[in-house]
């Protein structure tokens, strides 16, 4: 087993340090970006790989342990390449040893919450937001996990990102992503209900599934700007023509579906084309 360390130029040394501390021996430095350092430590048995990965992270590093060689590392190594949405955006996890010095308007996602860009829920609000994010506006993300659609959102040229989590873990991940992004003071993420956040905002989120989005209709609804639209996902084609009566008095300005799942696109008067 293998212990994965994502770090930067400036700390790779002390983060090499303190692996040595803790007993790993073999230590290999991975540049995939100018800015990024993935530390591959190997020869560990299974037990020394999750005690160091376990200690690192409770110290803050972002550490994963993998396997060492076969096809469950070639799997892995999959696993982790990086997302691509066309020539303005891409998502990458920041263990990664896969270049990245040349993705367009990358953001790097760490431990923690959920999302990373590769469910097609999730792709699907993207690419609706790659295709109408005009730039400077003000986004909710609604049930933010990872806050992967807020920081897409952000490289895109939206202004500032408000995001609610009922799960702690998922505001702090999303806190922590935006740090790793450079982004802390464009996103404000929190566990607020949803009642209490105030708009307006010209494009809300929410990639909840069917359920939330009924109990969070009116919520949902009443922070949207006049103008602006709304992506709901989390849903399969057959439920987007109930989930949008519930949506009332916004219309439905879209659809898109990838398999089993769908995004639905919904506007009030004046929806901005």
């Amino acid at each position: 087993m293998d212990v994965v360390i994502a770090t930067s130029a400036a700390d790779v040394d002390a983060v090499i340090a303190r692996v040595g501390d803790l007993g790993g021996c073999s230590a290999d430095v991975i540049a995939p970006s100018d800015a990024r350092r993935v530390v591959v430590v190997s020869d560990l048995d299974d037990f020394e790989a999750a005690r160091i990965s376990a200690t690192l992270r409770a110290e803050g590093v972002i550490a994963v342990t993998r396997p060492s060689a076969g096809v469950a590392l070639e799997a892995w190594r999959r696993h982790t390449e990086p997302i691509v949405f066309g020539d303005r955006l891409s998502v990458c996890l920041a263990w990664s040893e896969h270049a990245r010095s040349t993705l367009p308007g990358l953001i790097e996602l760490g431990l923690g919450g959920f999302g990373t860009g590769e469910h097609p829920s999730t792709r699907l609000v993207i690419e609706a937001m790659m295709q109408r994010v005009r730039g400077d506006e003000r986004l909710l993300d609604v049930g933010c996990g990872s806050g992967v659609l807020g920081l897409c959102a952000l490289r895109l040229g939206a202004a500032r990102v408000v995001a609610v989590d009922l799960k702690p873990e998922a505001v702090e991940a999303t806190r922590r992503n935006a740090a790793l992004n450079g982004l802390s003071d464009r996103i404000d993420a929190s566990n607020a209900p949803l009642r209490e956040i105030d708009g307006p905002f010209d494009i809300i989120v929410a990639n909840v599934g069917r359920a939330a989005i009924v109990a969070l209709a009116p919520d949902i609804v009443r922070p949207l700007a006049p103008g602006g639209w709304l992506a709901i996902s989390g849903i399969t084609p057959p439920q987007c023509t109930q989930v949008a009566a519930f949506l009332d008095p916004l219309v439905e300005i879209g659809r898109q579906t990838s398999g089993e799942w769908a995004a639905l696109l919904l506007s009030g008067a004046g929806e901005r084309g």
